[in-house]
Parts: structure tokens; sequence; C-alpha cells
């Protein structure tokens, strides 16, 4: 679970001022890996974009936006 800390403490970073929390959770069955995104205020379009570059080189990245107050992003594992 390091290596979601790590992308915890980058969402953090990138998005500092926007970001209220983050939280990761694993689902077994799809075998995928959700971080989800709470914000305080919208977030710039190039923060998501670096994050997702980052992410991006081990993972494949889809983006949800469920409500204006959050971001969830489900990582793959790259096969």
């Amino acid at each position: 679970m390091k290596e979601f800390e790590k992308v915890v403490e980058l969402a953090k970073k990138l998005g500092a001022g926007s970001v209220k929390y983050v939280k990761y959770s694993y689902a077994p069955a799809t075998d995928t890996h959700h971080v989800k995104i709470f914000l305080v205020k919208p977030l710039e379009w190039r923060v998501l974009a670096e994050l997702v570059k980052e992410l991006e080189r081990s993972y494949m990245v889809k983006i949800y936006v469920p409500h204006a107050k959050a971001i969830r992003l489900d990582l793959k594992k790259r096969s």
C-alpha cells in the first residue's frame, strides 16, 4: 500500500488548496484500485492531467466525476 500512499501525497501536493482529503480502496472482484479525491474548491484541469499522467506510467486510468466536489480515479495494473 506504500504505492497508494505516494498517490495520495501526490494528489494532496498537486491540488494544494483544492483537495480536502483523499481516500483509496481496492475492489478484488474487478481487480481495481479506487482513488477518491474530495474537493474544497474546483481543481484546475492541468493539475488533474498531471496526476493522471503520473499514474498512467503504471496503471490504466479511468476518471469519474460523481458530483461537483469529488473525483474518482479507477486504476488497473498494466499487464
